[in-house]
């Protein structure tokens, strides 16, 4: 009967969430949609504006646009915003303003770059933080855990951005010791799922991936690190010490399962929030992936392309939060949803 409970508890906390998402997701659409559609400058407009230009009549420029970008530049704003909707909730994420191709299109070709970027940034950092935040509250109190802890914090107040920029200028720029642009420099021929093009991925990809991991991997080691000290001074962790059981397995077996659990939910949050901040170091690298894809479309008013992008951003980072919930609730007994 409480197992029954529980259980329609979590579905009904579960439904609250995602509508709270859903809702969540149409605000950002509607918002960025009336802000990039109605915005001076952008492609239609443009276009429009230089048609005029050249003495043709505003229904034939009208016209000659509508052919051009496939959109209906006379429909009334709140009917265009509705069509534009219904066209989303179909699956239809409309046709890119500059690029003339689908949105889903530029999208899937773009995203896997991203995510390859992001989850290996975030599988470093998470990997190093609970070695080193471990390795830190065994030896608590020490001189090693102050100079770490305060190393942490130091590094942690530095953004993402501006160590990219250091990392690119001294390990690029001046010392040619990785490439300063570009996903990849292989030949077309050699573009597959084989070591060479694996490899030469990986290197053009090493200053990014240490760009997101770095400033990252205090967090891990401060949250884990406080974790562990907390869960030493538990009973059973006591009792265990008591029985003779060995510093290696009690921190491993007894600490390190629970306190690496808080630090998951917070992997599991960071993925959402760093697809939205991988613009800037693509950007940065000259590299492929939706947050490039994003910033440009943006810069050129593509509201289309932009709105398809952020639409992705933003619900990858939803539903990693509710991920993030379920599972904090399914790896913590002690955990409870209210």
């Amino acid at each position: 009967m409480l197992l029954e409970m529980a259980a329609k508890d979590l579905v009904i906390w579960i439904i609250k969430r995602v509508a709270i998402g859903i809702g969540s997701l149409i605000l950002v659409i509607s918002a960025t949609y009336i802000l990039l559609r109605y915005a001076p400058g952008n492609p239609v407009q443009v276009y429009i504006g230089s048609c005029l230009a050249r003495g043709y009549s505003l229904l034939t420029c009208e016209a000659k646009a509508r052919q051009v970008f496939l959109v209906n530049v006379t429909e009334p704003p709140f009917q265009a915003y509705l069509s534009y909707m219904k066209d989303l909730v179909h699956g239809d994420l409309g046709r890119s303003l500059i690029y003339h191709k689908s949105v889903a299109y530029l999208i899937a070709a773009e995203i896997p770059w991203t995510v390859f970027l992001v989850v290996s940034s975030l599988l470093l950092s998470y990997a190093l933080g609970i070695v080193i935040g471990l390795y830190t509250a065994k030896y608590s109190g020490d001189k090693i855990d102050k100079t770490i802890t305060v190393t942490s914090a130091a590094i942690q107040a530095v953004p993402n951005y501006v160590l990219a920029i250091i990392l690119l200028l001294f390990l690029g720029v001046y010392n040619h010791i990785f490439p300063i642009n570009g996903s990849y420099s292989v030949p077309p021929s050699e573009i597959g799922l084989n070591w060479v093009f694996i490899s030469n991925v990986l290197y053009h990809y090493t200053l990014p991936i240490l760009s997101f991991a770095i400033p990252m991997i205090p967090g891990y080691i401060l949250g884990i690190r406080s974790a562990a000290v907390a869960i030493s001074r538990e009973d059973y962790v006591m009792y265990a010490r008591l029985r003779g059981v060995k510093s290696r397995a009690l921190m491993i077996n007894y600490i390190g399962r629970l306190a690496i659990i808080p630090s998951f939910t917070r992997f599991m949050y960071s993925f959402g929030l760093l697809l939205g901040a991988a613009a800037f170091i693509e950007g940065t690298f000259g590299l492929y992936g939706i947050g490039s894809l994003y910033a440009g479309a943006l810069s050129s008013r593509d509201y289309p392309l932009a709105i398809g992008t952020l639409m992705v951003i933003v619900a990858v980072t939803i539903a990693g939060n509710i991920i993030a919930d379920i599972l904090y609730g399914v790896l913590d007994p002690r955990v409870r949803v209210a």
